[in-house]
């Protein structure tokens, strides 16, 4: 169980390093879009495995959902930046925006 948890706390890691990636095409959708569903999904696993609430989470589970929520409103900003520039950002901005409103509820903050 300890090893599910560890892989899945990986993969999180390797998603939320991928988000900026997924920003380096100026706006344009060359597959983005499966990369932030992935992103989504990965979410949603880790959210599953830790459970709904920091509240009695482990602290690998917590340290994780804190540097991913600082790291999505890192590429929030970045996105909140280009917004002018590149509309078709607007849809990446509103995931983003779900996602961190989803760890931040995880978080109770």
């Amino acid at each position: 169980m300890r090893m599910k948890r560890i892989a899945l706390l990986v993969a999180v890691s390797f998603a939320l390093a991928a988000v900026p990636v997924a920003l380096a095409d100026n706006g344009t959708n060359n597959g983005n879009g499966a990369r932030i569903q992935r992103l989504n999904d990965r979410v949603d696993r880790f959210l599953d495995r830790c459970g709904t609430s920091s509240t009695g989470a482990p602290q690998r589970c917590v340290d994780v959902a804190n540097r991913a929520l600082a790291r999505l409103k890192t590429v929030d900003a970045k996105v909140q930046q280009r917004l002018s520039e590149h509309p078709r950002l607007h849809t990446l901005d509103e995931l983003l925006q779900k996602d961190i409103g989803r760890f931040q509820a995880w978080l109770g903050s």
